[in-house]
């Protein structure tokens, strides 16, 4: 019941630990969407060429142009064969059981729109030096909700909702992510926090919404900015 939604672009550097994560999954039936986004490196080619096991269904979609992240989720999301969808970065680590814990809550909680949990953070690219651990707002709150983004790297979407709700905006290219989670609270989604921890969040000095350069961060808070004032 669940696609995992991987949007690449010239990942060499994470792919051989990204797609043994994948591998590596407890859960025996899933599928991966790999979006890349015109890669001039190795990456696309490197994931064609790796032997997923038996019970991991995989669909590439190899893109003409460099679209951003949130216009890639969106891609995937639509190719999606199940009807949860979860987004996992290359430079991110899921553990071995993240996918079969959150299969067992799906059945017990269909009326959940997003599942989201803690993380730990590390800040290398092997994930083995830990340095935090997420604790997330309660995001059933607007209250919380509105004081920053609080639903994690690897969430579990409801497929059919995220589509009702119009999909991830681009325009908010730093932080489409929260504007979706605030978007779909506004319009009465439910979330729900697990109590167990799903994997590793790494704080990558070249990410979308984490280059230390002072133009990004001034970007990054004018558009939480924004949707706050959408959403209050």
């Amino acid at each position: 019941m669940i696609s995992v939604i991987c949007s690449n672009h010239n990942s060499d550097k994470w792919i051989a630990n990204y797609c043994k994560y994948i591998n590596s999954q407890h859960l025996h039936t899933f599928e991966l969407v790999f979006v890349d986004a015109n890669s001039s490196d190795n990456s696309l080619q490197y994931v064609r060429d790796f032997s997923f096991r038996k019970g991991i269904e995989v669909t590439i979609i190899p893109l003409q142009d460099r679209v951003a992240i949130y216009e890639a989720w969106n891609i995937g999301i639509k190719a999606a064969k199940y009807d949860y969808v979860m987004n996992f970065n290359t430079d991110d680590k899921l553990f071995r059981s993240s996918l079969l814990v959150l299969s067992s809550y799906l059945p017990l909680h269909p009326h959940v729109d997003v599942f989201y949990s803690n993380c730990f953070v590390s800040d290398d690219a092997d994930h083995s030096n830990l340095i935090n651990f997420h604790n997330w707002n309660n995001a059933n709150d607007i209250t919380e909700l509105l004081k920053g983004c609080c639903v994690g790297p690897f969430p579990l979407l409801k497929k059919q909702t995220v589509i009702d709700v119009g999909m991830f905006n681009p325009a908010y290219w730093i932080s489409g992510d929260y504007e979706m989670w605030c978007r779909m609270k506004s319009k009465g989604s439910v979330f729900l926090k697990l109590e167990e921890s799903l994997g590793v969040y790494y704080r990558n000095p070249e990410g979308v919404s984490t280059r230390p350069d002072l133009d990004r961060h001034v970007e990054h808070v004018r558009q939480d900015n924004l949707i706050r004032e959408m959403y209050t």
